[in-house]
């Protein structure tokens, strides 16, 4: 009897050591790091998330709807950017509106809104230092956190501001290099074709830290003790 007992609780045991293997690795997925740099704020902190799309297209178009579906797009299929639930904007100016009317990203907004790229790594932590210092770091990873390097149609001059030529949608539009974070080159390095086939960045709303973290491993051994008591319970039960 001794014996079938100590069976039970050590398959109980196995059970709950796969269910502990499988919530701890969710912080082992491609969005690790991202999750991780998020989980490290202050509750009712709040960020925004950053990537390059890893597809291109032109920008010949006027209409920024075009160019915030087609990051939306490129959001939702990504490995990290797909499981994180939030809405997604184009950092780019078209005509009539430019990339801070359209991402709600203001260069005279001091509040602290921590910026990630999907590396994890902090761009930026308000809407003035985003748009008039340097970053911290580039954008320049994919919605898989892929780092990648090349050019982004952004239409947007130093300060988040549309050109009134070199918007998308003109025939000539402005493009930034991913990889460069000095306070112009990541929004305005050069102008060329809008018909060049291009990335472009996405920026998400602004979000609050998620109350419920990832459990902590003590909280998974509590749940292997917990399944164990109950291991034991059915075990009186029946002798």
């Amino acid at each position: 009897m001794t014996f079938k007992f100590l069976k039970t609780v050590l398959t109980t045991c196995r059970y709950a050591m796969c269910i502990s293997l499988t919530v701890l690795s969710v912080s082992g997925t491609a969005s690790a790091t991202l999750i991780e740099s998020i989980a490290a704020l202050e509750e009712n902190a709040m960020y925004r998330v950053l990537f390059v799309t890893s597809s291109s297209r032109d920008a010949t178009s006027s209409s920024i709807t075009d160019y915030n579906d087609f990051v939306s797009t490129a959001a939702a299929s990504g490995s990290v950017t797909g499981s994180l639930g939030l809405t997604w904007k184009a950092l780019a100016s078209a005509t009539g509106v430019n990339a801070q009317m359209n991402t709600g990203v203001f260069n005279s907004d001091f509040s602290l809104v921590t910026m990630f790229n999907t590396a994890g790594e902090i761009v930026a932590t308000t809407g003035a230092n985003f748009w008039e210092a340097p970053l911290n770091f580039p954008i320049s990873y994919t919605e898989d956190a892929i780092g990648v390097s090349g050019s982004v149609h952004t239409g947007t001059e130093s300060g988040g501001t549309g050109s009134a030529f070199y918007a998308l949608g003109n025939t000539y539009s402005i493009n930034a290099d991913v990889t460069q974070f000095t306070q112009d080159c990541y929004i305005y390095c050069e102008v060329s074709l809008s018909t060049n086939q291009l990335s472009l960045y996405g920026v998400s709303a602004i979000v609050l830290k998620p109350q419920a973290d990832v459990p902590e491993p003590g909280t998974v051994i509590l749940l292997s003790l917990g399944l164990a008591g109950l291991s034991f319970a059915r075990y009186r039960k029946q002798y």
